[in-house]
Parts: structure tokens; C-alpha cells; sequence
């Protein structure tokens, strides 16, 4: 299968926002949609390892501003390439406060609304948020970005391959279709989904999936373990040490879960 057919999914992108205690955050997402008119619902679905989905577990809202075509690529880099665990995304950064106290984004975007949680749901390796939308307003008349405009307009196109074989490699994201160039690093995040580089497929100059992997990427039992934390839903990847400590929460190995 070429998994770039996925690519050619219309669907929104959006800043999702959210605060545990006295710092906000926030992350990328694609997964925005209404589920009722009556009430007025949404859902919004984060995978565990983002820091943003442990924020709004916590606080029970959030705050979605709507990326417009207008949106530049750095608002994505900005986002979306680094996790809220060790960098504060709105350190000088513009924005304003809803009035659920959430930051919404005007750089870029055309709309916001804010929701607070009435239900969650389980889905593995992602939460799925409903909730009601307690406030939203327009801030451009600009159309909203999809998934595909991106892909054709903003996401930087793949560079000449280079005359080495590893340079000439190109990996997929099995999720959500984002190519890779060159020899994919072990320790690869997806900055679309946030996937690893379990989740990724080399692929042939016709975007065909080929079967022989590289052996250094090939998975052991030991590199595919993934261990959630109980207490603030912290992702670890690997064989999970009896001394570890949690580096968000400070919990130790004994409230970790296997994830199957």
C-alpha cells in the first residue's frame, strides 16, 4: 500500500492549548471535529506521550486555535518539533487568554474555541477528549488550512536525495504518512503525530513500502517495550530500569505500566 494516500485526507489543522498550574502548553493536532450540535460538542484526540494531553487530563479544558492558509511553517516547528516537558512554547510568544484563562493563537489562525471536558476516552496510545464549547470566536475571514494544503503548500519539500545511499534513503510514517529523507536517528519523533521510528517503513523511489528493513532498526522485545506513567502519563521507550525515575512527576519504576 502507499501510504501517502493518506495524505489526501481534507481535514483541519489546529493549535491545541492547555494549562497545568501556572504554565501553559501546547501541540499540534489534526483530530479536531464536532460530535454534537445539541450541546454544542467536540472531540479532540492527543497521544498520551504529548505533555498537552497530561495538561488537559489534569485541568479538564482546553483551547483550539484554527490554523488558517495564512499559518507559515514555523508555527508548526514551533509546536509541534519539541515537547512542552522541557521547553515552555510560550516564552515571548504572542498570543491572549480566552476566557477559560487559556492562551488561543492569532498568528495564523482564523477562529478558537474553547472547550471544557465531559467525557474521555481510552484508545490505546491516544485520549480521546469530548467536550462542551463553552466559548470561540472568528479573528480572520482567511480559510482554514486542511491537512492537504499543507502537504502542497507549507511543509518544505523533500531535498534532492544525495549520491551516498543513506542520504538516499525515505522513510513513512505508518500514522500519518510524513516522509523522512536521509537515514532515520533511532530516537526519530514523528513531528506530525509523534510516533517513533518503530512506527516508520522505508520506501522505494515509487513510495512502495520495501521489506527489507535495515537490521539496525529492526525491533528488539527490549526496544519495543513501551511503559506509561501512572501518575502523569509520561511515555518511556525501551526496557524500563528498576531506579527509573520519572523525569516529569519524580515517580519511580513501581507506578509504570506496561503498554501493550
Amino acid at each position: 500500500m502507499d501510504m501517502t494516500v493518506m495524505n489526501k485526507i481534507s481535514y483541519g489543522l489546529y493549535v491545541l492549548t492547555a494549562r497545568c498550574g501556572n504554565q501553559f502548553g501546547g501541540c499540534i493536532v489534526n483530530t479536531l471535529a464536532q460530535v454534537t450540535s445539541s450541546p454544542n460538542r467536540v472531540s479532540v484526540t492527543v497521544n498520551k506521550g504529548n505533555f498537552t494531553e497530561y495538561m488537559i487530563r489534569s485541568d479538564g479544558r482546553f483551547s483550539v486555535s484554527m490554523i488558517d492558509e495564512s499559518g507559515e511553517f514555523s508555527l508548526f516547528t514551533h509546536f509541534g518539533f519539541s515537547s512542552g516537558r522541557w521547553v515552555n512554547k510560550f516564552y515571548d510568544f504572542p498570543m491572549k487568554l480566552a476566557e477559560n484563562g487559556l492562551p488561543y493563537i492569532e498568528q495564523g489562525t482564523c477562529a478558537y474555541l474553547c472547550g471544557e471536558v465531559v467525557q474521555t476516552v481510552d484508545l490505546g496510545t491516544h485520549t480521546m477528549f469530548i467536550a462542551d464549547v463553552t466559548d470561540g470566536g472568528i479573528l480572520s475571514d482567511k480559510a482554514p488550512m486542511t491537512y492537504a494544503y499543507y502537504h502542497a503548500n507549507v511543509k518544505p519539500k523533500p531535498q534532492a536525495a544525495a549520491a551516498d545511499e543513506a542520504k538516499g534513503e525515505r522513510w513513512i510514517c505508518n500514522i500519518c504518512g510524513y516522509i523522512y529523507e536521509g537515514h532515520l536517528p533511532e530516537d526519530f519523533v514523528c513531528p506530525i503525530c509523534k510516533h517513533g521510528a518503530a512506527d516508520f517503513s522505508r520506501i522505494d523511489e515509487n513510495g512502495d513500502i520495501m521489506e527489507d528493513k535495515q537490521e539496525d532498526m529492526a525491533d528488539t522485545s527490549a526496544e519495543a517495550e513501551k511503559w506509561v506513567c501512572n501518575v502523569c502519563g509520561y511515555i518511556y521507550e525501551g526496557k524500563l530500569p528498576e531506579d527509573f525515575v520519572c523525569p516529569v512527576c519524580e515517580v519511580g519504576a513501581d507506578d509504570f505500566s506496561k503498554l501493550e
